[in-house]
């Protein structure tokens, strides 16, 4: 839902990403990638964000764990504003998981130690605690079996499955997934794919950047359509493939479906 000053009291207390007017200026302000972009992210729903190349949207959810900066506007992420103050950023990223199109393994590590590694030396967990934790996420996107392998031992699915496990394993409140199945070979998509809609299931809060459309329509709350750095439509995943309001999603739709 696009803030506005009809905006509910019920319904900003249930937001735990709040974007309001954000801008963002790449090259010296010579390239505005974000141009005045307001959402806001209710506990619980999943959002999936979709647009063209180059449309902005991967940098406006990077900005959400200051993966990527903003020079005008606010977010404010589960109740903390996002700024430059590094124990906001540090505070924040504890609660927001991310999951790229790239899987970013260490490959010299196994399976089970990659999904440790965080949550023993930023969460100080105990090692028995985190290796428990960690066997039990595994388990959940179906890939226990390959705990004490490499990823180099792995299919990309599979190395991408561990990756969602990393980041769950610090039990995030907030999960981001940036293209998770750009990278990957067709038959590999739908098992990621997969556990998302499993996760998506437990009432996690999801904002996700993909041109799945199939999973779109089954697992979002929500559809946002961004082009040239502004929010261009959102809606209810029925009414916008089947019903859009703006005729640039017209056109985007055209080309996907």
């Amino acid at each position: 839902m696009t803030l506005n000053s009809n905006t509910s009291n019920s319904e900003e207390s249930e937001a735990v990403i709040v974007a309001q007017e954000v801008h963002k200026w790449y090259s010296s302000n010579k390239f505005h990638v974000l141009r005045g972009v307001s959402m806001s992210v209710n506990k619980g729903e999943v959002v999936v964000v979709m647009g063209p190349s180059g449309s902005g949207k991967s940098t406006f959810i990077r900005t959400f764990n200051a993966l990527e900066d903003y020079q005008r506007g606010q977010i404010i992420i589960d109740g903390i504003e996002l700024s430059h103050d590094l124990r906001n950023i540090d505070a924040i990223r504890k609660e927001v998981g991310m999951v790229f199109q790239q899987f970013n393994l260490f490959p010299h590590l196994s399976v089970l130690k990659n999904v440790t590694l965080a949550p023993i030396w930023v969460r100080r967990w105990p090692k028995k605690r985190a290796e428990e934790v960690a066997m039990q996420l595994l388990e959940r996107v179906g890939i226990l079996e390959q705990a004490h392998k490499y990823p180099g031992q792995l299919s990309g699915g599979q190395q991408q499955r561990v990756a969602i496990a990393r980041a769950l394993a610090m039990q995030p409140k907030i999960m981001l997934f940036d293209e998770p199945t750009s990278a990957l070979d067709p038959e590999m998509v739908r098992e990621v794919l997969d556990t998302m809609r499993s996760l998506a299931e437990t009432g996690m809060t999801m904002v996700i950047v993909t041109h799945e459309v199939g999973f779109a329509r089954e697992v979002a709350d929500r559809i946002v359509l961004m082009d040239s750095g502004v929010l261009v439509e959102q809606g209810h995943p029925q009414e916008f493939f089947q019903n859009p309001q703006e005729e640039r999603t017209r056109q985007f739709l055209a080309q996907i479906l």
